[in-house]
């Protein structure tokens, strides 16, 4: 088979194009396929890092089942759009959603809603591409919600991808939490309990646990209960929800880490019945040539109704 490298491909190595694209075949036949010939570039062997360029022919003659498109529910389209340009979507993600689904009871997911969109708009079509589907760059806990960042083109996704791991992407999130916490940096140590699916919090390192760090900003407190703003400087999975609560200020309406008579009160009072946790700004620096029209900004989205009725009530006097 014959393929034509498109711009959702270039730039990408050679050996880890084909891993995408030949899903079915074992990794060291891929490899194997590569150092034989059965792989060519233009006519010619390549090298497993050769990178991919727009226009480059590949020759494949390695075996494989017809390589399948991308897979996702076609959903009616419900999304509360952030940001979007031609290389970024920013979209809302609601609570009691996965950011990629796991496909096990067949729920859709906000990546299925995102794509379904795309796909809707034009901007995506599975029959156009070789191996890229738009993808997420942050995820979010089921139910937390608030902003994900989508890369709509290859480049943009790899990108953005690298923003974030440089911290040149800063993700801020705000809070309701249970008593009074000083501003600063927290650090600590966290370690997953991957069976059960939580998190524990270490004041120092112990035994395959990771360093985490958030920034805390008190913007209301009555002493009971403080609306904070958070700077997330590691993004660990249930970093901010186990490591508030190991401070002492739990989430409200949290039913993993937070405090079960609290929830109770605000689900009665408010029909809260998921954690006060909302990914609500962006700021973008050091933004590379592609996405430099992003420097220095702020992309922030409003707390959703059920949060700023609470907010209002639990600070009126």
């Amino acid at each position: 088979m014959n393929i034509v490298i498109g711009p959702n491909e270039a730039g990408q190595r050679l050996d880890k194009f084909l891993r995408k694209y030949l899903k079915d075949v074992p990794l060291s036949a891929i490899f194997r396929g590569i150092r034989k010939g059965d792989v060519k570039v233009n006519g010619s062997k390549a090298k497993e890092k050769y990178p991919l360029a727009e226009g480059d022919t590949l020759e494949i003659k390695i075996s494989s089942n017809e390589p399948k498109k991308a897979d996702f529910i076609k959903i009616d389209v419900d999304l509360k759009i952030t940001f979007e340009d031609g290389n970024i979507l920013l979209v809302e993600k609601r609570p009691n959603l996965l950011v990629h689904s796991d496909r096990k009871d067949g729920e859709p997911s906000l990546t299925d809603f995102v794509l379904s969109y795309l796909n809707e708009k034009g901007d995506y079509r599975p029959e156009d591409e070789i191996t890229f589907t738009p993808a997420p760059c942050n995820r979010l806990d089921r139910n937390t919600s608030g902003i994900v960042i989508f890369g709509k083109n290859f480049e943009s996704l790899k990108l953005l991808n690298e923003m974030i791991r440089e911290r040149n992407i800063k993700k801020y999130y705000c809070a309701l939490v249970k008593g009074r916490i000083k501003d600063g940096v927290y650090e600590g140590y966290i370690l997953k309990d991957q069976e059960n699916n939580v998190s524990k919090i270490y004041d120092s390192p112990v035994r395959d646990s990771k360093k985490i760090a958030m920034e805390v900003k008190t913007v209301q407190s009555n002493g009971l209960f403080s609306f904070i703003e958070i700077d997330l400087i590691t993004g660990r999975s249930h970093q901010l929800r186990a490591h508030l609560a190991h401070l002492g200020n739990p989430i409200i309406g949290d039913a993993k880490y937070g405090e079960k008579k609290l929830n109770a009160f605000f689900n009665n009072k408010f029909g809260l019945d998921y954690q006060f946790l909302y990914a609500f700004k962006l700021v973008f620096t050091n933004c590379p040539e592609k996405l430099e029209y992003m420097e220095n900004k702020t992309i922030a989205e409003s707390l959703p109704p059920i949060f700023k009725k609470i907010k209002r009530d639990v600070f009126k006097f």
